[in-house]
């Protein structure tokens, strides 16, 4: 009995061990139905199905990946077996032994499907599930306790068919009803569900004893016993929670100016976009931080210039009279044709009145270009566009400009892109919209990102936006597809549900396709667990 106990625990302890190094999302715990049988001594021919009884148990199995898994049984039956099953020689009928025992088995076995993911039907809405062919094979032990009818005769002399020796031999054996065992089979198993796995099973059983039913000198010796367990094989599989996510990462804005702090280059003082975040009071379009007159709006360097004789009224000794630059902006009686307040010496143009800081020269368009320079002479531009105007003010001339009433970008032909504050909202809706664990089923703090999508795609009125579904590799392939789909469109729902457009919004599942992560972990699986964003 202490050495059933030993082995017992040493088989329980490998059990524990193994699923120790072997976590992992894909577990399936459940049970076994189905039926024993024995083959020994006491049954002819070899193999029948005369002696079968029942036999259950409990079966947890581990999935490595789609083709191999670890598996653990815990099964119970009973085995029995009589001479009268032979049907010839006459002396077995005649002799009559007969027993019955009842059979445990606890098992690690390792499982191999070489043909996993194979559809073995039309992919019809039909037949979406996949069969699956496995052997196994493993090592386990087995106890029993025959109870052996020798069926004596009341003289006392020796049984039909054998010595007496023989059967005191077999009868005062001090066998073990304890034996290593080798399982050994195959079946095949298909998902009822996403999470019901079903199949069917048959395996040998080799102890390596001929003692299974207390008969073996006064029968065969040199064979040993063996028996089968057969029937069914219902799981369920069984998924760890997912870990506790870190809550979503703040976007931080202090002066409450609509720019992000981490690219506002004024995250104190309120300001615009336009000017990363920095203000302009005067709204002479020159931010205050590189204004000399930031309360005064101005065109030189921010500060006015109101006689238009090219320097600034801080630095105008006449602020209110054209002047010659050289003489502190105060203007000159003599050697002026023009009367520009250059004098015709230092005149590029003495015939055609002009600011002084052009050399006297004309500026139509008052632009700081001289007309015989502006490629643009009757339109206010900048320099850098050689005189011609950008009305938008986004860096692309309104000769060049999709879009020169509003602002934009190059990419877009001067027409408006995304600002980099609304591109990490896309980003952060890919990393934090979570869904229920093999669900789709959104999580409240799912609502906060979303909302943000939702504010953007008020914003950003001329774009739509494209969601696309990936789940990880665990599990079928086709639930996957189903399942990510279903997520893109929980999150289409949702935004319907806040006023946008249907219109505007497309959503598809591509499910295991274009991992981001290696699979092969449960952090890479967590990040290829999402819903991208892609506006248009």
């Amino acid at each position: 009995m202490i050495k059933r106990l030993l082995v017992f625990a040493l088989l329980v302890i490998t059990l524990v061990l193994a699923s120790v190094q072997l976590q992992a999302q894909d577990w399936e715990g459940g049970l076994f139905i189905g039926a024993t049988n024995y083959q020994g001594d006491l049954v002819n021919p070899v193999f029948t199905l005369r002696e079968m009884n029942y036999g259950a148990g409990l079966v947890i199995r581990h999935n490595l990946n789609r083709k191999m898994a670890i598996r653990g049984n815990l099964l119970f039956g009973k085995i029995d077996g009589r001479d009268d099953n032979w049907s010839e020689p006459d002396y077995r009928q005649k002799r009559n032994f007969s027993f019955e025992s009842p059979i445990t088995e606890l098992s690690l076995k390792f499982e191999f499907s070489p043909l996993a993911g194979r559809d073995w039907f039309d992919s019809s809405e039909k037949f979406i599930r996949k069969i699956t062919p496995y052997g196994f094979a493993g090592l386990g032990v087995t106890f029993w306790d025959p109870a052996t009818n020798f069926n004596l005769p009341d003289d006392g002399g020796p049984p039909f068919g054998a010595t007496l020796a023989e059967v005191n031999e077999d009868k005062n054996s001090d066998f073990s009803t304890t034996a290593l065992v080798i399982p050994i089979g195959a079946g095949i198993k298909a998902d009822l569900t996403d999470k019901i796995i079903g199949g069917l099973e048959f395996g040998m059983r080799l102890p390596f004893t001929d003692y299974l039913d207390g008969v073996s000198q006064a029968a065969n010796p040199d064979r040993n016993d063996w028996f089968w367990f057969g029937g069914a094989v219902l799981t369920f599989r069984i998924q760890e929670d997912e870990k506790k996510e870190d809550p979503l990462p703040m976007i931080t804005d202090r002066d409450k100016d609509g720019v992000p702090d981490n690219i506002d280059v004024c995250p104190d003082t309120p300001g615009k976009d336009l000017f990363d975040g920095c203000p302009d009071r005067d709204n002479d379009m020159i931010a205050d931080k590189d204004d000399k007159c930031p309360d005064i709006a101005g065109k030189i360097n921010g500060c006015p210039d109101s006689d238009g004789d090219g320097l600034a009224d801080i630095e105008d000794s006449c602020p209110n009279e054209k002047g010659l630059m050289i003489d502190k902006g105060c203007p000159k009686v003599d050697g002026d044709s023009d009367k520009d307040g250059v004098a015709d010496s230092m005149d590029d143009c003495p015939n055609a009145a002009g600011p002084v800081n052009l050399k006297g020269c004309p500026d139509s368009d008052r632009d700081g270009i001289a007309d015989r320079y502006d490629a643009c002479p009757n339109s206010a531009g900048k320099s850098v566009f050689s005189g011609c105007p950008d009305t938008d003010n986004d860096g692309i001339p309104d000769s060049k400009d999709s879009c020169p009433a509003i602002a934009g970008s190059a990419s877009n032909s001067g027409c408006p892109g995304i600002s980099v504050a609304d591109r990490q909202i896309l980003d952060l809706a890919v990393r934090n919209v979570r869904f229920e664990t093999g669900k789709n089923v959104l999580k409240t703090e799912s609502y906060i990102v979303l909302d943000q999508v939702v504010d953007m795609m008020q914003k950003y009125g001329e774009y739509s936006l494209r969601m696309s579904g990936y789940t990880d590799n665990v599990g079928d392939s086709r639930s996957n597809l189903r399942l990510s789909e279903k997520r893109a469109e929980s999150c289409y729902n949702y935004l319907v549900k806040k006023g946008i457009s249907p219109s505007r919004l497309t959503f598809r599942g591509y499910g295991e396709a274009n991992p981001v992560a290696d699979n092969g972990s449960s952090e890479g699986r967590r990040i290829n667990r999402r819903v991208e964003f892609d506006l248009y």
